[in-house]
Order: structure tokens, then C-alpha cells, then sequence
């Protein structure tokens, strides 16, 4: 289901004690609470600000003409969808609603009904905006197998990012079974990215900055990943309500998703505008790699989003680019050399390599290229020559 974000005015208790269990299922963040509706003027201010997708409204006791109250919120710039509840299922009730603007006329118990309810309105405000992105550009790394690389790919192109793009930064790691980006960048904070999936109803911006650490580069920040030992189920669409939420937050997120496809990163997906396929020359790898590519491209991933990284390659490749390419049934975005020594030396000094060392300077290009910024020395090279 598209996440969404909703108010609640209800004052009857069956009402609220069936509506509060019933979204905490659902990937609904409340961002308004009211058991009622007050002086309309100041209710519609409110809804004016937080801009709600849904309202689940209590008709059963409203004072104001009920077609005044709907309309009045649906005129509000969110326009949201508005839900009459109520414990009556008498046909006059329902009319009534209906005719006063209601989307929908729900009474309990609500169940299967408000899912479905809510699962029309998320595919509207999908289609309403899929025609653009809001916010962030997001691009995901994740390894074909264990030990390809994407981790490191990732830490190191977050911190090149907001030096090539100017633009502020989040590293996700959403790497739930080793979760390295702590490790490798020293993020001393107490919490982690299932802090914000547990809590999408109090997800702001204020509970956010609680949970992000600083990162070595100016401009980047940091989410971890839970702990191996304290791991926990996340639902795919609680992910994707996260995912959603710091696209607003910043211009590039960075996603570090670990090894092979799983139903945490296969639920986060739906988000990533560029996936990168972090793959070797291993026979194993590159087996793997075949198998993702093509699961990804039958599901309907787009082949524009798909990209393969070469880690670790060698100076000279046995078979061309153009035959890999023909093998893995997708194209090579870029091949990164293989300098063990340096990178472990620099992990074992407790940092990330540094952008002066050959490795380093690759790294660089990666994140220039994915920003979009032309590499001057190869601008300088061309302009010689007309």
C-alpha cells in the first residue's frame, strides 16, 4: 500500500478503539488528533498545515451542517479524502455522508473495509505523482552476493556526494544482516533506521534529526542499521513510508541495501530511483548477478534504473565489456580496479580511503558521474581537440 498520512477527528470511544489497532497495521503516519471538531475555522487551519491525505471524520456527533465541515476540508490545499465513521449502518446515515462529500462511509468493524478503503486512495495519490519525484534523488547499492563490495561502494560515495552535487546527503544502511556503515564511518548514535519504521505516526522532522548522526563529510548524515542481535521484522511498507519521508528531507539518499534481494530491500525498491548491481569476475557472482538482473527486469523494474557496477576488476578482462554485458542482460554503468591493499590499510587506521589514493580518485568519478558533473580533466582533454 502507498503510505500515507492522515487526521483523526472521532470522539466516540467504539469508534476510536476500532480505528487506533486497525492503523497501526497499515503504513499510516497521524499527523492530526482531535476527539472534536471545535471552532471549524481553527480545525481547517490545522488540517491547512499538516496536509493530511485522509481524514477519518466521527459524523455521529457533529454540530456544524455536515456538508460544511466536508467541504471545508476537502477545499484545504492537501485536499484530502474525507471518511465518514459511524456505529449506525442505517441507509439514511449512509446517504447522508455520501451526499455531504464523504469518500467513503465506514462503521465497525472497520477491518478489511478501511484497507481497502485506504489502498484506493494510496493508488490516487500514486498516480497523482508519478509523474515526478518529490524531493531526493535516491540510489541503492546492493551486492550480488555476500563480499562484492556495495557497502564499501556506498560509505564511499555518500561522502563524495555532497562535494560533487552541493547538496545535502543521508546514507541509509539498510543492511539488516551485517549492517557496516557504523563500523566503517564510526555513527555513535543510539538509535537506527527501525527506530523510524516502528514510529511513522511521529515521524517529523524534529524525531528524525534525533535519530541521524553527522558524518565525516560535511553535508552527509547517517541512519544505521539495527544490530544483528537485537533484529527485528520490518514490514515493506513501512520501509517505503520511510524512504518517502527523507526524500523530503534531503537532495541525495544513498542506500546501502547489503547482499542479494530480500523482502526488506525488494519492499524499498518502489523508492530507489537507481538500483546498483555491485558484482566480480567471480563465476559465483557473476551467476548471481544474471539471476537478479533478470528477476528484477521480469517483476518490471525498470531497465533505465538497473545499472551494474564491475568491483575489484582487473587491468586486463578475458572477455569484452560488450560480451558481459550479453552474459549479465544488463549494462556495465562503470568498472572500479582493485586495490585491496590500500583499502585495508585504511580500514585498519579506522577511515574511509582517501580521495588522493588511485582507488579514491575512482571512487570520485563514480559519484560525479552519478551527479551528473562532467569531470573537468576530461572536459579540458576534449576541448583541445574541438
Amino acid at each position: 500500500m502507498y503510505p500515507l498520512t492522515a487526521g483523526i477527528v472521532v470522539q466516540t470511544k467504539e469508534l476510536w478503539d476500532e480505528l487506533q489497532p486497525s492503523l497501526a497495521e497499515l503504513p499510516v503516519r497521524v499527523v492530526l488528533e482531535m476527539s472534536e471538531i471545535g471552532e471549524l475555522g481553527a480545525l481547517l487551519d490545522k488540517i491547512e498545515r499538516m496536509r493530511p491525505d485522509v481524514i477519518f471524520l466521527d459524523v455521529s456527533n457533529v454540530r456544524e451542517p455536515l456538508e460544511r465541515v466536508i467541504r471545508g476540508m476537502r477545499s484545504t490545499s492537501g485536499s484530502p479524502a474525507v471518511f465518514a465513521l459511524h456505529t449506525s449502518t442505517e441507509p439514511e446515515a449512509i446517504l447522508n455522508a455520501i451526499r455531504a462529500g464523504a469518500a467513503e462511509y465506514l462503521f465497525p468493524p472497520l477491518g478489511e473495509h478501511l484497507s481497502t478503503a485506504l489502498e484506493r486512495v494510496g493508488n490516487e495519490r500514486r498516480a497523482a505523482t508519478q509523474s515526478f519525484r518529490r524531493g531526493g534523488h535516491t540510489v541503492a547499492f546492493v551486492s550480488a552476493k555476500g563480499g562484492c563490495g556495495a557497502t564499501t561502494i556506498a560509505c564511499h560515495t555518500a561522502v563524495e556526494l555532497p562535494h560533487q552535487s552541493k547538496g545535502k546527503v543521508l546514507l541509509a544502511d539498510l543492511d539488516f544482516d551485517a549492517g557496516m556503515v557504523s563500523f566503517l564511518l564510526k555513527s555513535k548514535s543510539p538509535y537506527n533506521i527501525a527506530d523510524a519504521v516502528k514510529n511513522t505516526q511521529r515521524l517529523d522532522e524534529n524525531y528524525w534529526k534525533a535519530i541521524v548522526s553527522n558524518g565525516v563529510a560535511s553535508g552527509l548524515e547517517i541512519v544505521t542499521a539495527p544490530p544483528p542481535s537485537s533484529r527485528v521484522a520490518l514490514r515493506p511498507e513501512q520501509l517505503r513510508f520511510v524512504l518517502s519521508f527523507v526524500r523530503t528531507q534531503y537532495d541525495w539518499i544513498v542506500v546501502d541495501l547489503g547482499r542479494s534481494l530480500n523482502s526488506a530491500s525488494v519492499g524499498a525498491l518502489e523508492e530507489i530511483d537507481d538500483l546498483f548491481l555491485v558484482t566480480t569476475l567471480e563465476v559465483p557472482a557473476l551467476h548471481q548477478t544474471k539471476l537478479i538482473v533478470q528477476k528484477l527486469l521480469d517483476s518490471g523494474y525498470g531497465a533505465n534504473r538497473l545499472h551494474v557496477l564491475l568491483n575489484r576488476a582487473p587491468k586486463r578482462f578475458e572477455v569484452t565489456t560488450q560480451e558481459l554485458e550479453r552474459m549479465l542482460g544488463a549494462p556495465i554503468y562503470s568498472a572500479i580496479p582493485n586495490d585491496f591493499a590500500a583499502l585495508n590499510d585504511s580500514y585498519s587506521e579506522g577511515k574511509l580511503l582517501a580521495s588522493s589514493t588511485p582507488l579514491g580518485r575512482q571512487f570520485t568519478r563514480l559519484a560525479m558521474k552519478i551527479a551528473g558533473v562532467e569531470d573537468q580533466k576530461t572536459k579540458k582533454k576534449f576541448s583541445l581537440f574541438g
